[in-house]
């Protein structure tokens, strides 16, 4: 008999706990809402999820795949933390963790969101040209609403997943380790990939770009890197962060890549204010960029 799963989490909450400064239950954590400017405590239960976010049955067949799948992954995961060592992972560790990490990039709030406003504006754009398919548009306009875009990201998830989970795979891999007292921080869409060589258009289009970099946060002392084989030379798979200045790049990630909520175990956020000061479109829900060249 399926288990009936209620709230759903589009972040793990295995990973969340890994952000707090408890060691068992109940694991809090303080979350800095941009667009609210509002700081506040949380227990992970009751962050990153949503009622029945995924499900398009009663079955809720996605989520108790979703959890089998996490459980598989937390193992290959607590290795890596625990370890501290990228060499240590064998083939098959290092595909599931890459394909957790293209399960985890897709299945988020921020990226649904994308779906509905990229259906928005494929619509106009239909509508602009009277394209005279009506199914066709249609099904473009159901991308459109919640349940639309779920559908959609339903499908993304099962046919993209491999794909982009062999990208990563291909990648070279290295940790940053925290050295110093400040703590990394997490989010709502702890996937950041960006584009150094290439920032323009928005990187996250294509992992395929040549230059592209994936930083994910591990815990508050790891970070995980992936870099493009054929731009970047990786001379060791350990790179320390000795000053405030290599968190706070780290930092500044989580907030221009989060949906709207990054998560730390201190309440101070006086540098995500700074960073949503200098760049306020972070703390704005318009994903254009993700969509329109």
């Amino acid at each position: 008999m399926s288990r009936e799963i209620k709230r759903q989490h589009f972040v793990p909450r295995f990973y969340l706990n890994t952000f707090s400064e408890n060691t068992e239950e109940p694991y809090y954590l303080y979350c800095y809402d941009l667009l609210e400017d509002r700081v506040f405590g949380s227990n992970t239960m009751d962050i990153a999820q949503g009622e029945y976010f995924y499900d398009l049955s009663d079955e809720q067949f996605i989520e108790n795949k979703f959890a089998d799948f996490e459980g598989i992954f937390s193992q290959a995961y607590d290795k890596l933390v625990d370890n501290a060592d990228v060499t240590t992972l064998t083939p098959e560790e290092r595909y599931v963790i890459s394909l957790f990490l293209s399960h985890q990039h897709i299945r988020t709030r921020k990226f649904r969101e994308i779906v509905k406003q990229a259906s928005k504006h494929t619509l106009e754009t239909v509508d602009e040209d009277d394209v005279e398919d009506e199914e066709a548009r249609m099904a473009v306009e159901a991308g459109t609403t919640e349940e639309g875009a779920k559908q959609w990201q339903a499908q993304l998830t099962a046919n993209a997943l491999e794909g982009f989970a062999d990208l990563l795979y291909r990648m070279n891999w290295f940790l940053f380790v925290n050295k110093t007292e400040y703590p990394l921080w997490t989010s709502d869409h702890p996937i950041a990939i960006f584009n150094p060589i290439n920032p323009e258009p928005d990187p996250e289009r294509g992992i395929k770009q040549s230059g592209s970099k994936v930083h994910v946060p591990l815990s508050t002392d790891l970070v995980l890197a992936l870099y493009d084989p054929g731009q970047y030379f990786v001379k060791s798979k350990r790179e320390e962060l000795t000053e405030k200045e290599h968190v706070d790049f780290q930092n500044k990630l989580q907030v221009e890549h989060s949906h709207r909520q990054v998560f730390c175990p201190m309440d101070d956020f006086q540098f995500a204010r700074e960073v949503i000061e200098e760049n306020p479109e972070y703390a704005e829900l318009d994903y254009s960029d993700s969509f329109v060249g």
